[in-house]
């Protein structure tokens, strides 16, 4: 898939939320002491990668401008 101008730009903002997202929230909860285990960490970064994945290709593809017919 090209992206275009805007694309770029979004996936640019969004690059702070795929790196810090899926490894900050383990980290933090760990901090808190809300932590049981190593798999639970694993498990919460896993599902915040996928979250993150997820809401990516959606932020991509709202951000698609139509081309004008002329």
């Amino acid at each position: 898939m090209k992206l275009d101008k805007e694309q770029k730009r979004v996936l640019k903002a969004f690059w702070p939320a795929i790196l810090v997202f899926p490894f900050g929230y383990p980290l933090i909860m760990w901090i808190l002491g809300k932590l049981d285990s190593w798999k639970y960490a694993l498990l919460m970064a896993g599902i915040g990668l996928l979250l993150v994945f997820v809401l990516g290709i959606f932020y991509l593809l709202g951000s698609k401008i139509p081309k004008k017919d002329s």
